[in-house]
């Protein structure tokens, strides 16, 4: 009987030692898991986004100088196709610094900035699932419209699905509107950025200043004057760029830089090396 005892105790430690083991195993895995995850994540990507007709060909010269002065070591193309599927060219590895994001709109001549908005939404969900945690944004002409309209869209929540914006730069902005088909375009402003007569384009950006309270992004807006005393780039006026400042709220952050000249031309500020180095001193600091 003392025998048969003393071999049931036996197997309960052995049982007792093998359950401990595997909790043992099982903590060890999620602690690991855990670190790996930390590892992937808190990466910084920096988002480009193409004006009206155009393509992440307008893009590239930016990126390759970020690149070309070790702010990134990796591009990363993003199509919006016809049918609004997101596709990434790759995923994000952890190896990748400062990744650049390289995003192409097939539809380029789309003006529904809602439909934009949501697929801005799908992008930065994907980045975020992906280890992404924060992100610049850059946009040119029209790109910009797709940056405002989806910090609007995101005004007010789902924090934690998307990477929290940090810094936006802003290229030849058309807030209140084009020289083509805004006649208030060109409307003086007052002190604060504020156009003294603002057209429906931009009245409908208005609540970009709830978003800009809400929020603690630093803003570079880079405008050109190709024009002399036409104040002008060919495509939008100055005073329209400039009517941003009005938008951007504390504790949000504003300045700007003027660039004159041939290179100021509309087109040619994202091939230009001011705005280049600009964007990386701002990107830097």
């Amino acid at each position: 009987m003392k025998k048969t005892h003393g071999i049931i105790g036996l197997l309960v430690i052995i049982l007792l030692v093998l359950i401990g083991y595997a909790v043992f195993q099982s903590l060890n895995a999620q602690h690991k898991t855990a670190t790996n995850s930390s590892t992937a994540s808190g990466k910084t990507a920096t988002v480009f986004f193409h004006g009206y007709g155009s393509s992440r060909n307008a893009e590239k010269s930016m990126a390759q100088y970020l690149v070309d002065q070790g702010y990134s070591n990796r591009r990363v193309n993003v199509t919006v196709k016809d049918n609004d599927q997101v596709e990434m060219g790759r995923l994000i590895q952890k190896e990748d610094k400062n990744p650049l994001i390289l995003v192409q709109f097939d539809n380029n001549k789309n003006q529904d900035f809602t439909k934009t908005a949501a697929w801005v939404q799908t992008i930065m969900t994907n980045l975020k699932k992906q280890g992404i945690d924060q992100v610049n944004v850059v946009g040119h002409s029209m790109g910009n419209m797709a940056i405002a309209y989806y910090l609007m869209a995101t005004a007010d929540g789902k924090g934690d699905s998307f990477p929290v914006v940090k810094k936006q730069i802003d290229l030849a902005g058309t807030y209140n509107g084009l020289m083509s088909t805004e006649p208030e375009s060109d409307s003086p402003l007052k002190d604060d950025g504020q156009p003294v007569n603002q057209s429906a384009y931009y009245k409908r950006l208005l609540p970009l200043r709830e978003y800009y309270q809400k929020h603690q992004v630093q803003v570079l807006n880079i405008y050109g004057n190709s024009q002399g005393s036409g104040n002008n780039d060919t495509t939008v006026y100055n005073n329209s760029s400039k009517s941003l400042k009005y938008l951007v709220q504390s504790p949000s952050t504003y300045e700007e830089k003027l660039i004159t000249g041939a290179d100021g031309q509309h087109s040619k500020l994202h091939e230009n090396k001011e705005v280049d180095a600009a964007m990386l001193a701002f990107l830097k600091k």
